[in-house]
């Protein structure tokens, strides 16, 4: 049984609501009989009935609204609930989105961090390697005053001119970092007459040694000497069957060695030996320094040549 009725919209009106009215009505008869039966009064019986009428229409429309408004409730709240969970679910989307995205931008600004970083570090090793360059540059200017002073008076240059020169060369590779804590020896090598390599001057060989050591072209200064080239050896007690060093000394402290050739002309004037007690210690300050290096063998040579003359005449 559906009754509509019209007050804000349609109701549905179930049997158990009109069960409910009836109930109600016959509660309500029952009462107007017993009261009839004392009274006998029919107006009030009349009353009574329209009244208990009256009662049980609005109990079943009450009824019948309140299970509405519950059904409502309860569609609403599940409305509410879906929407906020998919809401919720949008945004838990959107906030992963977001972080997604974050970590991938603060994946890359790290990595632009460390490649600005490693820029900094590069250009600051090579401002420093730039000033290292110039202050030594800057001391050549006291070996060419001593060249033109040389020149002027016409006097023969000294060993002691030399040996100052080597040291300068030497202490570009004791200054470098790698190389600070070590032991080192640098020596000037010219072939004699018999084709031997011997030392012109030294740092740390006594006359003794200057004046006995003979190395032929079977060894790493005579190497340098006939192939025109750098030879160096981080390890010499590790060193490969190709290296051409002849070992003279079982007390042998230094472990690293480098040759460096001067040629002019397409031929080698003198051999550079520098020797050191650390391992793998002379080559990287070698590749770092060449230019400045081989500016301060230019100008060995040239007080090489100097000398020769001066004994000529």
């Amino acid at each position: 049984m559906k009754v509509h009725i019209t007050q804000g919209g349609n109701m549905d009106i179930k049997k158990t609501d009109v069960f409910g009215g009836i109930g109600v009505l016959v509660i309500q008869m029952i009462a107007n009989g017993i009261l009839y039966a004392f009274q006998k009064d029919n107006i009030h019986l009349v009353i009574g009935i329209v009244f208990a009428l009256i009662v049980s229409v609005f109990v079943v429309i009450i009824i019948s609204l309140n299970r509405k408004i519950k059904k409502q409730e309860e569609y609403y709240d599940e409305k509410i609930e879906n929407l906020g969970i998919d809401d919720l679910k949008k945004e838990k989307e959107e906030l992963i989105k977001s972080m997604e995205f974050l970590k991938e931008r603060i994946s890359d600004v790290e990595h632009e961090r460390d490649d600005i970083e490693q820029e900094i570090e590069r250009l600051e090793q090579e401002l420093e390697l730039f000033k290292n360059k110039c202050e030594y540059y800057i001391n050549t200017n006291s070996v060419n005053r001593k060249i033109l002073y040389s020149l002027k008076n016409n006097e023969k240059c000294e060993n002691t001119e030399l040996q100052t020169l080597i040291s300068e060369i030497e202490y570009i590779f004791r200054d470098d970092v790698f190389s600070k804590t070590a032991k080192m020896n640098t020596s000037i090598f010219r072939k004699d007459r018999q084709d031997l390599c011997s030392i012109l001057v030294s740092t740390k060989h006594s006359p003794g040694t200057i004046n006995k050591l003979r190395l032929d072209k079977e060894s790493l200064v005579g190497t340098a000497f006939c192939e025109k080239r750098v030879i160096y050896c981080g390890d010499i007690n590790n060193r490969r069957p190709d290296v051409p060093f002849v070992e003279l000394n079982e007390n042998r402290q230094y472990h690293s060695i480098l040759a460096i050739p001067l040629i002019v002309d397409d031929s080698t004037e003198f051999v550079l030996v520098i020797t050191c007690t650390k391992i793998n210690c002379l080559q990287e300050t070698y590749n770092k320094y060449q230019d400045v290096i081989q500016r301060y063998l230019e100008l060995l040579c040239i007080l090489l040549f100097i000398s020769s003359d001066k004994e000529e005449v």
